[in-house]
């Protein structure tokens, strides 16, 4: 080692792997990973319960589109960060101030994607659809969610991606449970491998869950051309 940096804030590779392997054996650890990816799940059913249909209800019209756009576009680009110590007064620090937290922050993007999506449906197919006297709801479900699965699948996995960043941040600003709490505990006692073998865990839950996401919409789109490759 050239110990160009210094050894008691930037622990070698070794000592940080050492402390990973160690606090894996924990029960505290897999509490905390435990509480992070249940408000992670919790988060992610309520952004998807909420934003696909309500983008896609706004999407489904000309007037409600340009009611909403720039209303959402606004909406969307203020901080998440700035709603925390409203959420905490109502809340309080537990799980239900991560889950809400969780939702506010990733729900913008699958929301606006599936507006997107409503918007780029082929006129043509839902003419098509009535003329054959297909019902409301069947052209949904055979017409417009076929056509707004690619913008879908972009929205989930950003709203995945920004959910679990906020469910551990959560807990690592205000305390309580989660992987983020217990990074801030590592870095409170000054054990710093610990904290780096902590920060290494989460980029690692992180990868698995971008791989995750990726994966499912390879295989949720495996007939669309983005997934088969470009078409001559």
């Amino acid at each position: 080692m050239l110990d160009v940096l210094p050894r008691e804030d930037f622990p070698p590779v070794t000592a940080i792997l050492q402390a990973l392997v160690s606090d894996l054996q924990t029960s505290e650890l897999w509490a905390a990973v435990g509480a992070s990816m249940e408000a992670w799940v919790l988060g992610m059913l309520v952004v998807v319960s909420i934003g696909v249909p309500v983008g896609m209800l706004l999407g489904a019209s000309s007037i409600s589109y340009r009611m909403s756009y720039l209303t959402l576009e606004f909406v969307r680009t203020i901080p998440g960060i700035a709603a925390l110590p409203i959420l905490l007064f109502i809340y309080g620090i537990g799980q239900d101030l991560t889950v809400s937290f969780v939702v506010l922050a990733a729900l913008w993007p699958l929301l606006i994607q599936a507006m997107y999506g409503m918007r780029d449906v082929d006129p043509v197919a839902i003419e098509t659809a009535k003329v054959y006297g297909v019902g409301h709801i069947r052209r949904v479900l055979l017409v417009d969610l076929p056509s707004c699965l690619p913008y879908l699948s972009t929205g989930l996995r950003l709203s995945g991606t920004f959910a679990l960043i906020f469910a551990i941040a959560t807990s690592l600003i205000v305390g309580g449970e989660g992987l983020g709490a217990e990074m801030a505990r590592a870095a409170v006692v000054g054990d710093r491998p610990l904290l780096y073998a902590r920060v290494l865990l989460t980029g690692l839950i992180g990868l698995v869950v971008a791989l995750g996401l990726t994966t499912l919409e390879r295989r949720t789109l495996r007939w669309h051309v983005s997934q088969r490759g470009a078409q001559s």
